[in-house]
């Protein structure tokens, strides 16, 4: 009896082992309902390639999409770039939200192109730059445009010549990294090196233009103009803003240019009054061309956007 017991036991005990054994065997395997879940996931945490999580960046607010691809470069890898108008919206008539002005209130640093541009969003960054708050506005930075027939601070489209960029970009990098913490001394020549190569390209590009007379939805290429050789001729709304209106007289005028100047191209911008438009281009036999000067579209990059800008102006004009 003893011995039938001693064997029951022996016997229990070989397959308790085999089976513990079985399933050490096993760890590795797939996991099973009851319990493998939790050991598989504990496995992925304690593996060498488990994703690290994403750092949390602070934010740097940019007011428009243009001007916040070139705060990007600047910033990468240690800030967020977050945009509040809308890219293909006339930033001159934005009126922002409740919550684009807390966006902005609590933002690390803020970059304002300045000039009156985004005039529905003045109030808020006033009272910001009142208030001590980290803001910076690129007009104030340029050596701006005055536009003959127009009082006001000056042309705002700044960014339409990447040599104005290059000439803000010193001290936007100095009170951004001082904001952030940290020396972006080596973005910036990299960056400003990028602008520099940018500025020859499209220096090469407008050099194919004989003769290079724009006429334009409003006047918006300033810069552009005086950087690249170019004349401004007209505009159907002659203002820096597209809260301006065309009026009458002044298209009758516009159309007088036109033939006098055997201009064959009006550039129509997001903001141009497309009935005046097509009335001038009836009228006179110049064909519109859509040009977007005030967003990226398409664009990955600024240099893109500028090229871009360039190619269509050259090719429209040869």
């Amino acid at each position: 009896m003893i011995q039938f017991r001693r064997r029951a036991f022996l016997s229990f005990f070989a397959f308790s082992l085999a089976t513990l054994g079985l399933a050490c065997s096993n760890d590795g395997g797939d996991a099973t309902e009851t319990g493998g879940a939790l050991d598989t996931t504990a496995q992925a945490q304690d593996s060498d390639a488990s994703p690290a999580p994403a750092a949390d960046l602070p934010d740097v607010i940019v007011t428009h999409s243009v001007l916040a691809s070139v705060v990007r470069e600047l910033v990468e890898g240690v800030a967020d770039v977050v945009t509040i108008i809308p890219d293909g919206q006339d930033p001159h008539d934005f009126e922002p939200s409740a919550k684009d002005i807390e966006a902005i209130n609590n933002a690390a640093f803020v970059v304002a192109n300045g000039l009156g541009f985004e005039e529905g969003l003045d109030a808020s960054l006033e009272q910001l730059r009142d208030e001590k708050g980290p803001v910076f506005f690129v007009g104030e930075h340029v050596t701006v445009l005055k536009m003959a027939d127009e009082h006001g601070d000056g042309d705002p489209h700044v960014w339409m010549s990447p040599a104005s960029i290059i000439e803000m970009l010193p001290d936007l990098a100095d009170e951004l990294g001082a904001a952030l913490g940290t020396d972006l001394s080596a973005s910036l020549t990299a960056v400003t090196a990028d602008l520099t190569a940018l500025d020859a390209e499209v220096a090469a590009i407008m050099s194919g233009v004989e003769k290079c007379e724009l006429v334009t939805g409003h006047d918006e290429m300033g810069y552009f103009a005086e950087r690249y050789g170019c004349e401004l001729i007209g505009a159907i709304i002659p203002s820096t803003t597209t809260t301006a209106e065309a009026s009458a007289g002044g298209l009758a005028k516009l159309k007088e240019v036109i033939v006098e100047h055997d201009a064959k191209v009006v550039f129509v911008t997001v903001g141009t009054p497309q009935a005046a438009a097509a009335k001038i281009a009836k009228e006179t036999g110049a064909s519109l061309v859509e040009l977007s000067t005030a967003s990226m579209g398409r664009a990955a990059s600024y240099a893109d956007f500028m090229k871009s800008v360039a190619n269509r102006i050259a090719d429209a004009l040869k």
